[in-house]
């Protein structure tokens, strides 16, 4: 079998897995973290078994928001638009530099459990950390985000750069 064979049978095989289970698949990472204990020893970690786990989690949860956004109708495809795939939320709000860290209401569940929100039309250029609040008590980061920063309280903050008009805008 050809490596574009494999690439094409594997893709075809995780579409109909993720679309057979786009509901559990969506939602499974939050459920897996929110079952962590808050604090646990800091034994020393076995890499191989810990970058294994990693490694999995990650993939089911990238699974998982492919297909949520690729089933959304949410408008998760415009730049200017946050969106946070969490099907079991009753509401989500984001929290951010620009809004002076007061929470704003998010639009959604669509269909796929996406919640999302325009930015501000107003919002001048520059580098903005941010996050979500679900259910008015867990703070979550953005993971479609490209760049994070750990809190002095211990959460993550998304990062978001928002480019002059002139750059955005493409003739």
């Amino acid at each position: 079998m050809h490596e574009h064979e494999l690439e094409s049978l594997l893709k075809e095989t995780l579409t109909r897995y993720a679309d057979a289970h786009r509901d559990r698949i969506a939602d499974l990472e939050y459920e897996i973290v929110e079952e962590l204990p808050e604090s646990r020893p800091n034994p020393r970690p076995r890499w191989s078994f810990a970058l294994a786990g990693a490694a999995a989690v990650a993939a089911v949860f990238a699974i998982g928001l492919w297909v949520g956004l690729n089933l959304s109708a949410a408008p998760c495809s415009d730049p200017d638009v946050l969106c946070l795939v969490y099907p079991n939320a009753k509401s989500v709000s984001l929290a951010s530099q620009f809004t002076l860290w007061e929470p704003v209401p998010m639009n959604g569940p669509d269909r796929s459990g996406v919640w999302w929100l325009r930015l501000p039309k107003d919002i001048k250029p520059g580098r903005y950390e941010y996050g979500f609040i679900v259910d008015g008590t867990r703070w979550v980061y953005d993971p479609r985000a490209t760049e994070f920063v750990h809190t002095f309280d211990d959460k993550i903050n998304s990062v978001l750069y928002v480019a002059p008009p002139e750059e955005s805008e493409q003739p």
